[in-house]
């Protein structure tokens, strides 16, 4: 990588010049804002025309000439960029370091950990992408799904931290900015949604702050429970499970560290792999296969040069696909609704711990090698499924199993089609209920 004052002539009787965040031209030539402390804002713009990179603090391509985007002294405080490309090995190798740095401060399970790191590739290629790879982060403990969101920012692309984010906050942020947006407890609302959704869609714009603008970038979002929301598809869902063990501090200090060691290697990932990103066609088959398909065709593109990698991580979402067998066996809802619906069915049973809920739960999990739910994890899922928990006693909080909440149970149960429901209990009028006319004797027999 070379310094220069600039990356090509001034265009003759030019005075005009473009703000930019970064620019992909036809011919394959790249523009990145990058950090350059020797400069006041510390900004400058790196040039890569395939072959080789050059910093400047002005580039001038194909007569136009291009400036770093003016950003606040909030907004420049919050992002974190690298100051120009470092060699990598191999794709698979970088992808393993982060694996290995991941589980390393989130003690997350190797699945969920290759999950985030998939985002993080994914938020270097947002721009080119066919659709969007967005993750939904679900924890009720907060410090938990914080510490996941730090590490992010030190990974993603112009990664910007938010919390409690509401649409009229977004609209502080530059249209220009290709920002991954990494969203701790955003405010709720309709249009905070709506904005989130036209995320990493190519050619459509929202209107924010009296502008129309694209918003290219990746999201995260770190909620208490699970979201629910289908619009924000294509989304990957990880649970953020407590850790067993201590986690290495990871302060503005260390923070700074990784990113000042990766965030160079993420930046040659992207000028290697653009052009083989944004050429990758879509197919019929994926496009038809839903959030699923969307999201193995975002993956295709990213992991083109690594086909082990590919469809290790393919079939990593064929297991986490909510639609597919076996994640539903490891899906907390559908053994958390089994045991409320097995529970609720025994004589006598007007009440639940949750503690025991979450006893049976991880029990059925364990059968089936999923992670291990704390008992204000199964809590913060029984709220999602809307039903709420009381103080019953000095044991603890729980579930009242009450007319309206047995039928709720059996409501959940058909929506999620757990096993168990399609066996009715006989002498259950919610299970006689919902059986077709000519089957509803042989339930009460």
């Amino acid at each position: 990588m070379r310094r220069k004052p600039n990356a090509s002539k001034e265009p003759a009787g030019s005075n005009s010049v473009i703000p930019t965040a970064g620019r992909v031209f036809e011919d394959g030539t790249l523009i990145e804002l990058v950090e350059d402390l020797t400069r006041t804002d510390g900004l400058s713009l790196l040039f890569w025309n395939g072959r080789k990179a050059v910093v400047s603090p002005r580039v001038v391509h194909e007569g136009q000439a291009c400036v770093p985007l003016a950003l606040h002294p909030s907004v420049r405080r919050a992002l974190r960029l690298a100051s120009g490309p470092s060699p990598i090995t191999s794709t698979a190798d970088l992808f393993e370091q982060l694996v290995t740095l991941t589980g390393r401060f989130t003690g997350l399970p190797e699945q969920s950990c290759c999950q985030l790191v998939a985002f993080v590739f994914a938020s270097w290629l947002a721009d080119c992408l066919p659709a969007p790879v967005n993750v939904s982060l679900w924890s009720p403990v907060a410090t938990d799904g914080a510490r996941v969101l730090r590490l992010l920012s030190c990974l993603c692309r112009q990664a910007v931290a938010l919390s409690g984010t509401s649409a009229r906050d977004l609209g502080l942020l530059p249209t220009e900015l290709q920002a991954t947006l990494l969203i701790f407890r955003p405010a709720s609302g309709r249009r905070i949604r709506e904005l989130l959704a036209t995320c990493g869609w190519q050619g459509f714009h929202a209107a924010r702050s009296g502008r129309l603008g694209e918003f290219v970038g990746s999201v995260a979002l770190s909620t208490d429970a699970p979201l629910n929301d289908r619009t924000l598809d294509p989304l990957m869902e990880i649970p953020i499970t407590p850790s067993s063990q201590s986690l290495p501090i990871l302060d503005k200090g260390m923070q700074d560290e990784l990113a000042r060691e990766f965030q160079p290697k993420l930046l040659r990932y992207r000028l290697l792999h653009y052009k083989m990103a944004s050429s990758r066609p879509e197919s019929a088959e994926a496009a038809s296969a839903g959030p699923a398909g969307q999201l193995a065709t975002g993956l295709c593109a990213l992991f083109a040069d690594e086909p082990e990698l590919r469809d290790r991580q393919l079939a990593l979402l064929i297991e986490t696909e909510p639609n597919g067998h076996k994640a539903r066996l490891t899906d907390p809802r559908v053994p958390l609704i089994e045991v409320l619906w097995a529970r609720c069915h025994e004589d006598g049973r007007e009440r639940l711990y949750v503690a025991e809920i979450a006893a049976d739960v991880n029990a059925v999990l364990s059968l089936n090698g999923g992670f291990k739910l704390s008992d204000r994890m199964v809590g913060s899922l029984l709220k999602s499924l809307g039903l709420r928990t009381f103080k019953l006693d000095r044991k603890g909080r729980g579930v009242k199993l009450d007319p309206p909440t047995r039928k709720l149970i059996h409501q959940l149960a058909r929506v999620h089609d757990v096993p168990s429901a399609e066996t009715p209990f006989a002498g259950c009028p919610e299970c006689s209920r919902a059986q077709p006319t000519g089957t509803q004797g042989l339930a009460n027999e």
